[in-house]
């Protein structure tokens, strides 16, 4: 390393005359230290090198880095020298010699630039040595853009065997009817050694990195016919027989305004034609191509047989939905056919149409029936968007390599904006397993990513002691609250050719299950700084599944979310606009969207929320259901119950004449009353009403113990414990409270419903407490009837408006509160 230490002509011939300690001053002059030796000096072996001169070269491949080198020559450079006349003379003449010498030192460079760096030798040993050689190969060809080169070259390598009929039968009859199904299973699984290394067994993975398998097998995926998949999109959309492919085709782009003008322009003149169903009840439909809602003559369905194949479910999905269904089948006694309820039979035609569904039938028995239903229709969408999508880029790639000098390129428009495109919202971690269970033995995949993890998050199982005390609860309640009843969660799920991926990426997931408060954090409010909501911008079937329970939450939630669907991103999330549909560049994915909801009754909320979001073209149906006797038949002890109907002019002065009549009218009688002064509780439905009253009781110092959702559990026993023994006279009580806790409250002898409940079950139940005996646990469970002196002690008074009909309805029958809101001249209506 003479050439970059020497500096100057310092040393050599022209420092002869100079001592030897002249010479040792020169080498340590300055501010550090250097190597001078003469340029011919001939190279060190490995055994005269110094200790640091070895660590050099062992970290570097050489003595003195070119780095470290030039850094150096830069610094001495940098001195203030003395140059003398000699000194130049002197270095004239070393390089005439230089110039005069046979040059070797091209071939020096070059070995030198041959020979690998102590750094490219380690990542050779690492190659050599490590089990992942398809993954070092893999991500060199990525490195080089040529990963989709080396998938066609191993598919050309690949040797195909096909045997004609003769050879089939001739095996068939040696070996038995299932030796070619055997060589084909063997053919589908003989890459599982070689993944061996790369995915983990499914109950032990644990995130696992997000590969794209799609693009690895898009070949073999884009030539997969199956189906309607052979017909032409854009051509044949009109003629086929697919629901998908005549409601989502971007060749419907123009056919969408005049039915976008029907929807929109309509408003109130768009009417409906009801209809009774033997299995649906009543039947509410709205058709934007009769907006005149005229009564047409429906052809009988009673004869029509519905399949898989004509419902054009794919082929995948139906493998296994007889072993999902299962359980419900032998559960319906009814049931004449072998593959749905006569429920499932009801809605699956309605919802393959997509068309949106406010259903408001559910029950306790026939949940299972509804989310098998739509967790089907889920699997089924997200299989036929993904096999359309790889299809339709098989054929680009191949125009790409043979390219068709005659023909224009191919040109199809069949995604979104982003990739998710079935949103599922739940209220509970408990009903995402539900889902999660059917979807995974829907989509027969044995490869389940995250699978360990998501039942450690989502499938929490409850203290025995917990279970224990829960038992003389109803059984609404245990079906609601068993297992892990978190309420903010979020979950992204990926569909690929062989596994199914949990914990998926937002924007490279198919499906996303998640609550409303789940999706509200990440949503935000106006004026945050960190807001996303873009991932929503392409979903095609909106899910939303026990309603009801959801208005026991944050209403509010879920409406903020719907107002976020289908909007314009912000960002481009490497979006391929070629694609994207037109109707969806338009802005008008929310007038193909699908919405279902599911719940166990209809209130002036859930109806509200339908009526606004609910833009579909292909129509929507309102299935509801007539109460002949309500909730009232359920009252065990016999007790005079008066409802009063309170007048009001409006919707917005409901609240206040509520109140006016409540402290005007019925508060007076209650503490005029000896009987009535003490153990009177008042039910209140709405947390601000009880606000209200709770304001109104304070500042006119009655006796009084509040509860409601917010109240911590010491003063919810204080609050008991002082109504029973009489300590106050009014307990407040909410609505909300009870649906989480459903407390037994011993000591109430009078009830007051200040608004009727929305759940129609909650009416008896509240008045099945009255003169409920004290006692032991097993005691609060039975309820003992009081004598005769005790029913003439107790009473129940109900308010409600005309604006409460849907809950009137829930608890007296239909027709009774249609006559109770119409009656004129008369407001005190009183049941015994």
């Amino acid at each position: 390393m003479a050439k970059g230490s020497k500096k100057g002509g310092r040393g050599g011939a022209a420092s002869s005359g100079r001592s030897g300690k002249g010479d040792k001053r020169a080498r340590v002059s300055g501010r550090g230290t250097t190597t001078a030796t003469p340029d011919n000096k001939a190279p060190k072996k490995f055994g005269q090198l110094s200790r640091k001169e070895r660590d050099m070269l062992e970290e570097y491949g050489e003595l003195v880095p070119q780095d470290f080198q030039d850094d150096e020559n830069d610094r001495i450079g940098s001195f203030r020298k003395v140059v003398k006349e000699s000194d130049l003379d002197y270095q004239l003449q070393l390089k005439r010699e230089r110039d005069m010498e046979p040059d070797d030192s091209d071939e020096e460079d070059d070995y030198k630039l041959d020979r690998p760096s102590a750094f490219s030798k380690l990542v050779g040993i690492l190659k050599k040595s490590s089990k992942r050689q398809d993954a070092w190969k893999r991500r060199k060809l990525e490195e080089e853009g040529l990963e989709d080169m080396e998938d066609e070259e191993t598919v050309e390598d690949e040797e195909v065997v096909e045997l004609t009929e003769a050879q089939k039968q001739a095996l068939i009859k040696k070996h038995g009817k299932g030796y070619l199904k055997a060589l084909d299973d063997e053919d589908m699984d003989g890459d599982k050694d070689e993944d061996k290394d790369e995915e983990e067994d499914e109950e032990t993975a644990d995130a696992p990195e997000d590969h794209d398998e799609d693009e690895d097998d898009l070949e073999a995926i884009a030539e997969e016919q199956e189906g309607d998949d052979n017909s032409d999109e854009e051509e044949d959309y009109q003629k086929s027989k697919d629901n998908f492919d005549r409601h989502f085709s971007d060749s419907v782009t123009p056919l969408l305004a005049p039915r976008v003008a029907v929807v929109e322009l309509a408003g109130n003149k768009w009417k409906s034609v009801s209809y009774e169903d033997p299995v649906l009840k009543r039947v509410e439909k709205f058709d934007p191509d009769n907006p005149d809602g005229v009564r047409k003559e429906e052809k009988s369905k009673k004869n029509k047989k519905l399949d898989m194949d004509s419902l054009t479910i794919k082929q995948r999905v139906q493998l296994y939905w007889s072993e999902v269904n299962e359980s419900v089948l032998e559960s319906s006694p009814s049931s004449t056919s072998k593959i749905f309820t006569p429920l499932q039979e009801a809605l699956v035609e309605p919802i393959n149409e997509y068309k949106d569904i406010l259903f408001t039938n559910r029950t306790i028995q026939n949940a299972k029936e509804i989310r098998n239903l739509y967790a089907l229709h889920a699997a089924n969408h997200v299989n036929k968007t993904r096999d359309r999508i790889l299809k339709n880029t098989g054929k680009i790639q191949r125009h790409q390599q043979n390219p068709d000098p005659s023909g224009d390129a191919p040109e199809f428009r069949d995604q979104g904006f982003t990739r998710p495109k079935v949103l599922i919202i739940l209220p509970y971690k408990n009903s995402v397993v539900d889902v999660i269970e059917s979807l995974i033995s829907l989509s027969g995949l044995k490869q389940n990513e995250n699978k360990k993890r998501f039942f450690d998050e989502f499938a929490h199982d409850e203290d025995a002691e917990d279970d224990a005390k829960k038992q003389d609860r109803p059984a609404d309640f245990l079906e609601t609250f068993r297992g892990n009843i978190d309420d903010h969660f979020r979950l992204g799920v990926k569909f690929t050719r062989k596994t199914l991926k949990l914990y998926s990426d937002f924007y490279s997931a198919d499906l996303i299950l998640a609550s409303p408060l789940g999706l509200k954090t990440v949503i935000g409010a106006e004026g945050d700084k960190k807001r996303d909501f873009d991932f929503l911008s392409s979903i095609e079937v909106v899910i939303v599944d026990q309603t009801d329970d959801i208005l026991m939450q944050n209403w509010d939630h879920l409406e903020t979310v719907f107002e976020h669907l289908n909007l314009i991103p912000k960002n481009a999330h490497g979006c391929d606009f070629s694609r994207v549909r037109n109707w969806s560049l338009d802005g008008r994915a929310k007038y193909v969207r699908q919405t279902l909801f599911f719940s166990d009754y209809m209130t002036p909320e859930i109806n509200a929320l339908f009526k606004k979001f609910s833009k579909n073209v292909a129509g929507k149906l309102k299935i509801t259901q007539g109460f002949e006797h309500g909730s009232i038949v359920d009252v065990v002890p016999l007790v005079q119950q008066s409802f009063n109907r309170i007048e009001t002019r409006s919707l917005a002065q409901a609240d206040d004449s509520r109140f006016q009549y409540f402290i005007t009218q019925t508060l007076p009688q209650l503490r005029r009353s000896a009987l009535t002064q003490t153990h009177t509780m008042i039910f209140v439905p709405s947390y601000f009403d009880f606000v209200r009253l709770r304001n109104y009781f304070t500042e006119n110092k009655y006796s009084f113990a509040a509860i409601c959702e917010y109240t911590t559990n010491a003063n919810v026993s204080r609050a008991r414990s002082s109504f029973f023994h009489g300590e106050v006279s009014f307990l407040l009580y909410t609505e909300r409270f009870h649906y989480f806790r459903r407390y037994n409250i011993r000591g109430t002898f009078h009830l007051t419903f200040y608004g009727l409940p929305d759940h129609p079950q909650f009416y008896p139940e509240m008045l099945n407490l009255l003169a409920l005996p004290a006692g032991n646990e097993k005691s609060r469970s039975k309820h003992v009837g009081a004598t005769g002196l005790e029913d003439r002690a107790m009473s129940c008074t109900a308010l409600f408006t005309k604006y409460d009909l849907l809950k009137l309805q829930r608890i007296v029958g239909t027709e009774r509160a249609n006559s109770m809101c119409k009656q004129e001249g008369r407001d005190l209506f009183v049941f015994t």
